[in-house]
């Protein structure tokens, strides 16, 4: 026989439950009101599962052995509702989904760059719970400036809010011209949200008539209308003239030490008789075109004879 320790009444071992977190006895009728009375308070936190003897925490997934299948679907109703989710692994998180029109929940990896719901599928940043945008180059900053001028025009459209462009306060439209006065002692166009003087009360609407007509653009220190404005014809791409290459000139003698015939590297010296190369392989040095020599550019007679002018090593 085993003693319950809620109840103090012996039982069948097969009447009673171990609880496998401590090992504590209890009898099925005492855990199965203990975890119904659970399940009326809404207390689903695992904090909430402790036993009754020795306080130590115990899974709550044994209260589906416990519950009727009414009572348990409640409980798994609240444990949705306040996403504690059973058996959850330590790098899982149970969420639902951003989409105000979505009902969906669902679990994701605790460091998922983003969320992205099973149902619509509508994709969503970790970081900023607004919709993935580092896919398109957009950091999370940038994301909530062009959510805000968003919401802003959708304000301004549907309840005649605009924002000061001074001190960014809202203001609202109630009746009225389009000139807006506000607090901070500064004047606006309610359509363009310009910074207005009171002298432009007239002057930066179309036709002077701030109730109904669109605005007029500063151009040159003054209010014109838009078609005033000379439009800027963007300079047409000069086209880049291809010059054609000029065909480098060759001599009919080559350099006898790198075969060289360009003109602009070898230069014929003393009667066409030496060549002064400045190839990479030669390096400004001069050769004689018939015995192929170098020749000392200090004294190139000497290299020939003084009666025939000829080369002395032929």
């Amino acid at each position: 026989m085993i003693d319950c320790q809620i109840c103090f009444c012996s039982y069948k071992e097969e009447e009673c439950f171990t609880l496998p977190s401590c090992l504590h006895q209890f009898c099925k009728t005492c855990l199965s009101q203990y975890l119904r009375t659970k399940n009326e308070e809404s207390k689903i936190q695992l904090s909430d599962f402790k036993c009754p003897q020795c306080c130590q925490l115990f899974n709550p997934e044994i209260t589906e052995n416990f519950l009727t299948p009414d009572l348990f679907k409640q409980f798994s109703d609240f444990a949705l509702q306040y996403k504690q989710i059973m058996a959850l692994e330590h790098h899982q998180q149970f969420i639902e989904c951003l989409n105000e029109k979505c009902i969906e929940k669902f679990i994701i990896w605790k460091d998922a760059e983003y969320i992205q719901c099973p149902t619509c599928k509508i994709k969503f940043c970790r970081k900023c719970s607004l919709e993935y945008h580092l896919d398109k180059g957009i950091d999370c900053e940038k994301q909530k400036e062009l959510l805000r001028d968003v919401f802003y025009l959708e304000m301004k459209k549907n309840f005649n809010y605009c924002r000061c462009p001074k001190c960014k306060n809202m203001c609202e439209k109630i009746s009225g011209c389009n000139f807006m006065y506000c607090r901070c002692k500064s004047n606006f166009c309610f359509l363009c949200d310009v910074e207005l003087t009171e002298a432009s009360h007239f002057q930066h609407w179309q036709n002077n008539d701030p109730f109904k007509s669109p605005c007029r653009v500063w151009y040159n220190g003054t209010w014109v209308d838009p078609d005033k404005v000379p439009k800027v014809i963007p300079e047409e791409e000069k086209k880049i003239e291809q010059v054609p290459l000029i065909e480098e000139q060759e001599n009919t003698i080559s350099c006898p030490n790198c075969q060289s015939t360009k003109k602009r590297v070898c230069q014929l010296l003393y009667f066409d008789q030496i060549i002064l190369c400045s190839s990479e392989r030669c390096q400004d040095k001069a050769f004689c075109i018939f015995c192929k020599k170098q020749v000392n550019l200090n004294d190139p007679p000497s290299h020939y004879n003084d009666y025939t002018k000829l080369c002395k090593f032929i």
